[in-house]
């Protein structure tokens, strides 16, 4: 489900501010009627919306004839609330916090302002209109403020936390998060506070920072159990289990989800409830369960269905057609599909490129290439427009497998080419993403790392100022202290420091195996063969640029890969050069009988440029068959790694290559020197080493060999 809905989510952890109420001391016996309605429909608007509404109309009625202006606002809204509450974020939401709101305006009502705007800022969001939602949440914020109502606080900033997530203003939502935990430490109620620990845990999952983010929902999670709030409880499964579904535990995450759903289930809460059965599906679908995942996904629809929310519908059908799809059943798939379209177009859902991407799918599993082609076309052009680069890649990859099927191959290799670039910019930026998110916690950290200093710093005045006789004993400790904590400080920043130049350094040996003319020319030579009638074999060395990519990409990510792996990598490498090298040349992998390849991890990304140096650099200009040997050795505590090939050696290739400076090798050579001296350090291992020998026959030159001592670990114990 789309972001948005996760404001009910929020809206349903917090505790409804409802206006003060008089008894009937000093009132008019009717008015005190008014108030006493207006109270239940608050205490009810939660939990029994219907009711609420029945009760909050009577009180409207009953105040609009009694002229009771403060009445008739908060009659309006508790109104508002519970037509939020009953899901309903159209007009009725948005017209009774409206008229609220005025009347208050009118009648100089701070509490009743804040109140009203609060309930604002939650409807625009269910509307989409953010910017409104965080201007009525600042009004919301400023004017609880002055009423010193410590609850609505917490409410206003809950709503702006919200906002700056999804602006991913992450630092922003974090610090205001931090005051929510503050005020609701003095507040002497556990379950804002466990409110706020579930928002720290939200930010933190945004982040990609899981372990973080279930640390805080299990702090929260223990609040709501020590207060045995239920709903509260129900929340916290769901996101522990969304926290292992992203991690692919889908056992754990499946348990989770089960232990939420009958909570949601007794408490009648049909949005958490068609949430939960969603997840469940989706968790069935990745384990390739189908069956089951249909059964919650139709239980989900049914429950769309009760709440009368047209783009949930849509979503969970495209979401039954998939699964169908899955299955082979295209003629149910067909079904469900077409209604989840006609949904999405009477809602101009933003979504409905998506949906039309699947529709081409099931029709073209049927045989109707044109009707396929027609809604490919149409998702194309809407994922263009809305400048969605995952739905223009979606689009363009069924473009390219219908184009293919009727026989246009120009084309299917043209849409192709744009979907595989477009998803290698995604991961590249999904990874930017997480190395950011990570420097800006890192930051978080130092900052608050620095406060906790100052407020040590502080302490010491304060102790020396009150107790002078004892100067000379604290001065001592605090100074031990001081010690301890630069100490602490500067190992955590050096540590920081270490794991941001390996970061970069990976970063760059990743762009160094990236290289644009490398692919661009197997691309081109892919398209050789395509031209010249070769199809299959093209698709074949498609298959495995693909899997190169991926494998570049996946192996970045992390500081050691099993060695299995790293020489399948390097084979895809090696055929992918082999079909645009314009001469023959073979190659061979040697691996010493005492190393096991699936139990022994390496660096990844060291083989690599060597290689494409002997390829590039020494057969390029070889006259004879190329070879390379490649042999991987145990020596010493390290892992040894050898290539020959029988090239030109380096002095002829230099030659060849004339004066331009440095060279894609010298750059490649240099960053393997950089990495192997940050394993030298960290590892405390002297001799691992970077070495370069030329080879010679006959004072002729023979090839090049290079020897890399590279550290070694066990997968296993």
């Amino acid at each position: 489900m789309r972001a948005l809905l996760s404001t009910f989510a929020m809206l349903s952890l917090l505790a409804l501010s409802s206006p003060p109420v008089e008894g009937m001391n000093g009132q008019h016996p009717d008015t005190a009627s008014v108030n006493e309605l207006t109270r239940k429909a608050y205490i009810e608007a939660r939990t029994q919306p219907g009711k609420s509404i029945k009760n909050a109309h009577k009180a409207l009625s009953e105040a609009s004839k009694l002229q009771y202006d403060k009445g008739i606002a908060d009659a309006c809204l508790a109104l508002g609330m519970a037509y939020l509450a009953r899901y309903n974020a159209g007009d009725s939401a948005l017209y009774y916090n409206n008229k609220a709101l005025e009347i208050y305006r009118r009648d100089d009502d701070p509490a009743g302002i804040a109140r009203a705007a609060y309930g604002l800022a939650y409807v625009f969001s269910f509307k989409g209109d953010m910017l409104k939602s965080g201007q009525y949440s600042r009004m919301s914020l400023e004017y609880f403020e002055k009423t010193g109502d410590k609850r609505g606080v917490l409410n206003a900033l809950s709503t702006l936390t919200y906002a700056a997530r999804h602006e991913n203003d992450y630092e922003k939502a974090i610090d205001l998060t931090k005051r929510a935990i503050k005020t609701a430490r003095s507040v002497n109620d556990t379950i804002p506070l466990a409110d706020a620990m579930n928002t720290l845990g939200n930010i933190y999952k945004d982040m990609l920072l899981f372990d973080d983010a279930i640390d805080s929902y299990y702090g929260a999670l223990e609040l709501w159990q020590a207060k045995n709030d239920s709903s509260g409880m129900a929340i916290a499964y769901g996101s522990i289990g969304l926290m292992y579904y992203y991690q692919k535990d889908y056992r754990n995450a499946l348990r989770h989800n089960f232990m939420k759903l009958p909570i949601s289930e007794q408490t009648g809460n049909l949005w958490e409830t068609s949430k939960t059965l969603n997840n469940i599906a989706q968790i069935y679908s990745a384990l390739e369960i189908h069956d089951s995942s249909l059964f919650y996904l139709r239980k989900g629809l049914l429950l769309t269905e009760t709440m009368n929310y047209p783009s949930g519908m849509a979503n969970v059908c495209h979401n039954i057609a998939s699964s169908h799809l899955q299955k082979g059943n295209t003629d149910s798939a067909l079904y469900y599909i077409e209604r989840s379209v006609d949904i999405a177009r009477e809602l101009n859902d933003p979504e409905l490129s998506t949906y039309l991407v699947t529709m081409g799918r099931v029709q073209s599993g049927l045989g109707d290439y044109a009707s396929a082609l027609a809604n490919g076309r149409e998702a194309y052009r809407m994922a263009g427009e809305q400048n969605e680069p995952i739905k223009i890649a979606a689009a363009a990859a069924l473009l390219s497998d219908l184009y293919s099927y009727t026989g246009r191959k120009d084309l299917a290799f043209d849409y192709l080419k744009e979907h595989y670039t477009i998803s290698d910019s995604i991961n590249n930026n999904e990874f930017l993403k997480k190395i950011t998110r990570l420097e800006l916690q890192n930051e978080y950290d130092r900052k608050q790392e620095e406060a906790a200093f100052r407020q040590k710093r502080e302490l010491m005045i304060r102790e020396n100022r009150i107790q002078r006789q004892n100067l000379y004993l604290k001065g001592l400790v605090l100074l031990i202290l001081l010690v301890i904590a630069l100490s602490v400080i500067i190992l955590h920043n050096t540590r920081l420091r270490a794991r941001y130049a390996r970061t970069r350094l990976e970063q760059k040996l990743l762009r160094a195996q990236m290289n644009p003319h490398f692919i661009f020319n197997s691309l081109s030579a892919v398209q050789d063969l395509i031209m010249s009638g070769h199809p299959e074999k093209a698709n074949t060395y498609l298959a495995k640029i693909a899997n190169l990519m991926r494998n570049i990409l996946e192996n970045s990510l992390e500081e050691f890969i099993p060695l299995e792996k790293e020489i399948e990598t390097l084979r895809l490498y090696l055929d992918i050069q082999k079909l645009r090298f314009d001469r023959e040349f073979d190659y061979e992998f040697s691996i010493d009988r005492l190393i096991d390849a699936d139990n022994i991890a390496v660096p990844p990304m060291l083989a690599q440029p060597c290689l494409e140096n002997s390829v590039e650099h020494g057969l390029k200009h070889n006259k004879d068959k190329g070879r390379v040997d490649i042999s991987y050795k145990l020596e010493k505590g390290l892992l040894k790694l050898e290539v020959v090939d029988n090239g030109v050696g380096r002095k002829e290739s230099s030659a060849i290559a004339g004066s331009n400076g440095r060279d894609r090798r010298s750059i490649s050579t240099e960053l393997i020197k950089k990495r192997l001296g940050h394993f030298r350090k960290t590892t405390k291992k002297k001799n691992i080493s970077y070495n370069i020998e030329d080879l010679y026959k006959d004072n002729n030159a023979a090839g090049t060999r290079v020897v890399i001592m590279m550290p070694v670990r066990k997968m296993f114990a």
